[in-house]
């Protein structure tokens, strides 16, 4: 076997390698929203039956819809970030070529890593200095939810960065 075609076969064997685990993370991220989605459901209609048929609400799922909205939003972001579908203007890409295309998208993600690091690292502080705070029912601290945010932030970071070096 030639130099050239063991290089072309361990290449080949990365990009197996690398798909297979962008796979893997996208059915656990899928997976994961599926079933906050179904539990934010189910929580909503027990207290729409609670509240409407037996004239007892459950105020608590009140502050579980609201952590479970955020690591929805998380969740949801991450895979956008992961499929390369986040929404994008390309009134100025189209009339590019695909040279110039290619450094606008690598510019711009790059640029989109760096605000979403530094909103990590800022919800990163708040959870450090506000995360203890219980909510008022259910006693959940706080770093509970907004943890959906950091895990946004920082997801979306990682895949704009990842989508620099794909191109």
């Amino acid at each position: 076997m030639s130099r050239v075609s063991e290089i072309e076969a361990l290449k080949s064997e990365t990009v197996v390698r690398r798909n297979w685990i962008e796979a893997g993370i996208t059915v656990a991220l899928e997976w994961a929203a599926t079933f906050l989605i179904g539990t934010l459901t189910a929580l909503v209609f027990a207290n729409a039956v609670g509240r409407y048929f037996l004239a007892k609400p459950l105020p608590w799922t009140e502050e579980m819809a609201i952590n479970l909205l955020i690591w929805i939003a998380g969740v949801g972001i991450v895979l956008a970030g992961m499929r390369q579908s986040l929404i994008c203007c390309n009134i100025l890409s189209e009339r590019m070529s695909g040279r110039q295309m290619r450094v606008l998208a690598a510019f711009c993600a790059l640029l989109g890593a760096v605000v979403m690091a530094y909103l990590s690292w800022l919800t990163w502080r708040y959870i450090g200095k506000f995360g203890g705070d219980l909510s008022p029912i259910l006693k959940i601290p706080k770093y509970v939810g907004i943890s959906g945010l950091f895990f946004a932030t920082a997801g979306l970071t990682a895949t704009l960065l990842l989508s620099i070096f794909k191109r």
